[in-house]
């Protein structure tokens, strides 16, 4: 009867080895798959024209220091003749998803990331520059989670969805919750961007002493921006 018992629980345990096993595999590529079928979807559902343009917009996204001051400017520039107004929301969908894919791909194989080769020693300088960006803008960890949300929405160098999940981690966060600020700043940040570069482009566009006051406008909100950031880490 003990030697069924003992073997049933060993059966049970290889059981649970191999789906833990399975779920690495899981947790390892789905994010990816996931940023593949967003491909995809530009791919068939974007004019020939563009599709390849975007999808690369996509793909340096991923790689720094691209980020998203440069990146959604050039993805409402390249779809607004095409898609007018409605080039902000693919926008920021777009690039809002990337960052969760990224965070959700850190948070998932955070155990492993760091023995894989090059980006190992990646991350870890990811984490130095993370952590001291978020101890020069001490308002940010004062507001926790809202706190992360801001660090990935305001365009600081290195910024983004990798960065603020790995900070995220660092401190001990609940890594679901984590994903959750890293979107929801993602979404704000992309949409302030987009929003900007299609106004300056319509008033560039309309000419006159429009297109005047929206750059002043923009330039003096650039200048309001860059000085309270400049108090805030003296």
């Amino acid at each position: 009867m003990r030697e069924n018992i003992q073997r049933e629980m060993e059966n049970v345990k290889k059981m649970g080895k191999e789906i833990n096993s399975w779920l690495k595999v899981f947790y390892f590529f789905f994010p990816w798959l996931l940023y593949v079928l967003e491909i995809l979807i530009f791919y068939y559902s974007l004019p020939s024209k563009i599709n390849w343009g975007f999808i690369m917009i996509t793909f340096f996204y991923l790689i720094p220091p691209a980020g998203k001051e440069s990146m959604v400017p050039a993805g409402v520039v390249l779809l607004k003749s095409t898609f007018g107004i409605w080039s902000i929301p693919i926008t920021v969908v777009s690039i809002s998803f990337i960052d969760f894919f990224v965070a959700l791909w850190v948070t998932w194989n955070w155990d492993l990331i760091k023995y894989i080769p090059l980006l190992g020693t990646y991350v870890e300088k990811v984490e130095k520059i993370g952590a001291r960006k978020w101890k020069e803008h001490k308002y940010l960890s004062k507001l926790a989670y809202g706190g992360l949300a801001l660090f990935v929405a305001i365009p600081f160098q290195g910024s983004g969805g990798l960065t603020a999940t790995i900070i995220g981690r660092i401190l001990g966060m609940g890594k679901y919750k984590v994903l959750y600020s890293v979107f929801l700043g993602a979404i704000f940040g992309t949409t302030l961007i987009a929003i900007a570069t299609y106004f300056a482009i319509f008033t560039i566009e309309q000419g006159g002493i429009l297109a005047v006051g929206g750059i002043v406008i923009f330039v003096m909100v650039i200048i309001l921006i860059y000085k309270w950031l400049r108090s805030e880490k003296k």
